[in-house]
């Protein structure tokens, strides 16, 4: 069995949405075989972008630290703890906005947050939920900044990995990828072969970790020296898949 694994931003959902001849090269390419999201979005993040356009036969959410399957059971996930979650907070709330991933939801402590996804407003961090701590996100200045922010956090924390995605930050538990998450999917549902597509830089891992991968050509060059093809679209992608 095969599987392509898409990042959402940038990637399979842009500003005007999914784009028409991706939402049907995605479609005929599940006749045959696994289509399916790796993002560092978390569950909820996706489901309300892509209900009645595209639905996945898997889902690598937060970075790789939880795997579910096409109805949203878990398969796998990792998590971090309170303290991680609450130190990071402290560290960083007071110069950009960070919003927790946790038991399956978006939170913040911002009443006027202004990442366009859907959040539960909490007023302390006690208010959330600590069972299920996928990771956080830090919306940086620039992209500059994210990228400094990120290695002092991999400077700083030794049970935690940082991501760049452009000027966000996501934060998960170490160990965690979506390069790793490639190869814990491939376990969990006995695939053979996995292609992989994404645009920024936090998809480096699961770039490097596929079979084979796709990335764009308006990518930054260090993506696109991690991938196996350079493409237009998930369309191109999935016709150069089916032409192999």
């Amino acid at each position: 069995m095969k599987a392509l694994a898409s990042d959402f931003d940038g990637t399979l959902y842009f500003e005007d949405g999914v784009r028409e001849h991706d939402q049907k090269a995605i479609l005929n390419f599940q006749k045959h075989h696994l289509f399916g999201l790796c993002t560092g979005r978390p569950f909820i993040g996706v489901q309300h972008y892509i209900k009645d356009i595209i639905q996945p036969d898997f889902y690598i959410v937060s970075s790789g630290a939880c795997i579910l399957d096409k109805d949203g059971q878990v398969l796998y996930e990792q998590t971090l703890s309170k303290d991680t979650m609450q130190a990071i907070y402290q560290q960083y709330h007071h110069q950009a906005e960070v919003s927790i991933q946790a038991d399956f939801r978006i939170y913040t402590l911002l009443k006027d947050s202004k990442i366009p996804i859907v959040q539960t407003y909490v007023e302390t961090l006690d208010d959330v939920g600590s069972e299920h701590i996928f990771g956080l996100s830090i919306n940086a200045k620039n992209e500059q900044q994210a990228k400094q922010w990120t290695q002092d956090l991999n400077e700083t924390y030794d049970d935690i990995v940082a991501f760049q995605n452009k000027e966000y930050i996501d934060i998960v538990k170490k160990g965690c990828s979506k390069g790793a998450a490639i190869q814990k999917l491939k376990e969990l549902l006995h695939l053979d072969y996995v292609y992989g597509i994404g645009d920024s830089y936090n998809d480096i891992p699961m770039l490097e970790s596929a079979d084979c991968s796709f990335t764009f050509h308006d990518s930054p060059e260090s993506v696109q020296k991690k991938a196996t093809y350079v493409v237009s679209s998930i369309n191109e992608a999935i016709q150069m898949i089916e032409g192999q």
